[in-house]
């Protein structure tokens, strides 16, 4: 398998002389051959990208390493597809195998999908990306009235709402559960901004929930049909999907997997569902590698299918790589990577690495990680799909890959994460110790219990809806209407603060509830708080006992 030459290094290198230094054809020409011929770097332009080989050992020791039980991975180069192959199991403990077309939750990689969409809609001058939400979703509001007259689509897409970061994120997660696309855009009015409008990054996914809601206000279709019948059948897309799955696509799906309690299992909240989500405009589209593939192809293509076929325009392409809201560059990114700048644009994150743009996205879910690369310059495009929670093997498979690809020392990504979770896991051992001798200091032993028949009741939060607290067998249960993988027995801490340990463990997000009293001395509402370190906006949370 070829991959990268020296003619389209040079290329590469001719074309950025030409644009960025505003230079004529001859002029970059003589500059870029005196650099050529005189540059003791030149010779490096001439390696090749990783061979199938070494992409399968690659992928076999990540999945060893990092408890993943399959992946699959491609790689498209100068248009074409020149590697797409899947590693093992959909499911650990059967003997089904991964492949091509086997489906899984691409997650975050989803908001690309949801932003070209939108830009299908441009196209045909429905919508524009400066135009306001409110003219396309009228009871649309975020907290300060200033902020919602000026929203507009591109902000709903660039993560600068002024939120705090995934502010919200229970109203899709843990998966299933009942809330709906009116009661995010109602939550929104809720939220108390933690910045200004538009003056920095944190990534959201609410938003985009309420992007994809515009859809069908201007289509008369669902999200799910849009994307299908406008972005997918017509790239000939037959194994992604953003509606309904069929039952013959259902035979051959990934199941997601994580470490629970120290054992490698099925996370059976994750698994793949025939129904689109609520989060499914954030993070809900499903998908194979082949398809992907073909994704990735068309992205490089400005838009148009290896088909020909335009599913949007160049100019609205150039929109979505555009850098909208700037990231963080970290001392370690440097290092790796000599990046100097981060972005993010529409559905895309966007970087400088080794004197390349980087246009890509990662996608999390339980159970379930995504990625996709796209390298421009050296028409290079990479994805990978895994039925694992393992972040560290989705990092390093690659990194492994795409920087094969370019004139840079190459290095063991792999060894790099396993050293970093040694690393992680002897921090998490300290603090887990310098904790226990904290409580230990503490000077409620024994505490005093509460009445528990006192606490029992109906506690509503104006967001988040209600939740029951039950008394069973002398011991107090939780249980939210709307999220009924949020679930658990109360144990008591001290005083009114009890803690909640949910009976799906895969959630890895227990947490301190706080009873509160009025003046007169009866419960009248409760909060809540992180005891480990998950995802959930507990804190968010402020219920009042209405029951």
């Amino acid at each position: 398998m070829k991959h990268l030459s020296a003619s389209l290094a040079g290329l590469s290198v001719f074309k950025r002389l030409k644009k960025q230094c505003g230079m004529s054809r001859i002029t970059a020409l003589a500059a870029f051959l005196v650099c050529l011929l005189s540059s003791p770097l030149a010779p490096a332009l001439q390696r090749d990208g990783i061979g199938d080989a070494a992409i399968g050992e690659l992928a076999g020791r990540a999945m060893s390493e990092f408890a993943v039980p399959g992946m699959a991975i491609g790689i498209v180069k100068d248009g074409q597809v020149v590697f797409a192959k899947g590693f093992g199991l959909r499911e650990v403990g059967k003997k089904a195998l991964i492949d091509t077309d086997t489906l899984f939750k691409i997650a975050s990689n989803s908001k690309a999908f949801t932003a070209a969409a939108l830009a299908t809609l441009v196209d045909e001058g429905k919508i524009a990306w400066d135009g306001l939400v409110i003219d396309y979703i009228p009871e649309f509001r975020m907290h300060d009235p200033w902020v919602t007259a000026g929203f507009t689509v591109t902000d709903l897409l660039t993560h600068r709402s002024g939120l705090a970061p995934f502010k919200g994120d229970m109203l899709l997660w843990p998966e299933p559960n009942s809330f709906t696309q009116a009661d995010v855009i109602h939550a929104l009015r809720y939220f108390e901004p933690v910045s200004g409008f538009r003056s920095g990054y944190a990534y959201d996914n609410l938003l985009y929930i309420v992007a994809g809601e515009i859809i069908p206000r201007v289509s008369g279709k669902s999200w799910g049909e849009y994307l299908e019948s406008n972005i997918m059948r017509p790239a000939g897309m037959k194994h992604c999907f953003a509606d309904r799955i069929p039952a013959k696509a259902m035979r051959n799906i990934a199941t997601p997997h994580g470490v629970i309690e120290g054992r490698l299992s099925v996370i059976e909240r994750g698994r793949i569902p025939r129904q689109p989500p609520i989060s499914a405009a954030a993070g809900g589209v499903i998908c194979s590698l082949g398809d992907m593939l073909t994704w990735v192809r068309t992205q490089l293509n400005n838009g148009t299918t290896p088909d020909g076929v335009e599913l949007y325009s160049a100019r609205q392409g150039r929109e979505m790589w555009k850098p909208r809201t700037l990231r963080g560059v970290s001392e370690r990114a440097y290092e790796l990577n000599r990046t100097h700048f981060s972005a993010y644009g529409l559905g895309w994150r966007l970087t400088d690495v080794h004197g390349f743009l980087e246009v890509s996205h990662t996608g999390t879910l339980a159970g379930m990680r995504s990625y996709v690369v796209l390298i421009p310059e050296l028409e290079l495009g990479v994805v990978y799909l895994s039925n694992g929670a393992g972040s560290a093997a989705r990092r390093s498979v690659m990194n492994s890959i795409v920087r094969s690809f370019m004139p840079v020392e190459q290095v063991d990504w792999v060894q790099m994460e396993i050293d970093e979770i040694a690393l992680e896991r002897e921090a998490e051992k300290q603090r887990q110790e310098l904790e226990k001798a904290t409580e230990s200091e503490q000077p409620c032993t024994p505490c005093r219990m509460p009445d528990l028949s006192l606490l029992a009741g109906r506690y509503r939060d104006p967001w988040f809806g209600d939740v029951i607290i039950r008394l069973e067998d002398r011991r107090l249960m939780f249980a939210a209407e709307k999220s009924p993988k949020l679930l658990g027995p109360l144990t008591h801490y001290e005083g009114r603060q009890f803690i909640i340990r949910w009976i799906d463990r895969s959630l890895e997000a227990d947490a301190y509830i706080q009873f509160e009293t009025n003046e007169d001395g009866e419960v009248s509402g409760m909060t809540m708080s992180k005891l480990d370190r998950g995802d959930y906006d507990f804190e968010d949370l402020d219920f009042e006992r209405v029951e």
